[in-house]
């Protein structure tokens, strides 16, 4: 539901710029981007309303949301695209980023799930919150280098790839860093 409110505001205040192909619209694109931090809102909600462990909240949340951005944005296509005599490349594409976009919703869940700890060390609090930004910005970011080095569509999918990584993998050190300090009998 959270989906199509969203797509429906951006829609409605932020319409497709009339931009030439070898333009970027950096405000448009900035706006578009601001509007996932209410994606971040309903992250934090979700996880607060989820009750148990903290691992399976992540999972819960993060793949909750990663179903519904699939099947928002890409069973379609890959549906009826995919069925076709021909094969085509765009396919595997599509499907390593569906992939690629969970692997980026559950890192933000276990951010989100990081952000509300009172037991994280507040100097791992800049970073989460540096972290949600930049998972936040992500089209923003990715779209700029795509439009500055000039990447082709494999090679946009591994930098996708390495942004979620990176950002996935940091978040993984401080969630391990801190239920080390557990005590689990």
């Amino acid at each position: 539901m959270t989906q199509l409110c969203k797509m429906l505001i951006l829609a409605s205040f932020f319409p497709m710029s009339d931009l030439q192909d070898n333009k970027i619209d950096i405000i448009g694109e900035f706006m578009k981007s601001t509007m996932d931090l209410a994606d971040l809102i309903g992250f934090h909600i979700i996880m607060t309303k989820i009750p148990g462990r903290g691992d399976m909240k992540i999972l819960i949340a993060g793949l909750g949301w990663a179903s519904a951005e699939f099947l928002t944005t890409k069973l379609i296509p890959l549906w009826v695209g995919a069925k076709g005599i021909e094969f085509d490349w765009k396919y595997t594409q599509m499907s390593l980023d569906s992939n690629i976009s969970l692997a980026h919703y559950l890192a933000v869940a276990l951010l989100i799930w990081l952000l509300g700890r009172t037991d994280l060390q507040r100097s791992f609090f800049p970073v989460v919150v540096l972290l949600l930004g930049l998972a936040s910005y992500r089209p923003l970011v990715l779209e700029l280098v795509t439009y500055l080095f000039g990447f082709a569509s494999w090679t946009l999918l591994a930098m996708k790839t390495l942004y979620t990584g990176v950002i996935g993998a940091l978040g993984l050190q401080m969630y391990l860093g801190l239920i080390k300090t557990f005590k689990t009998y």
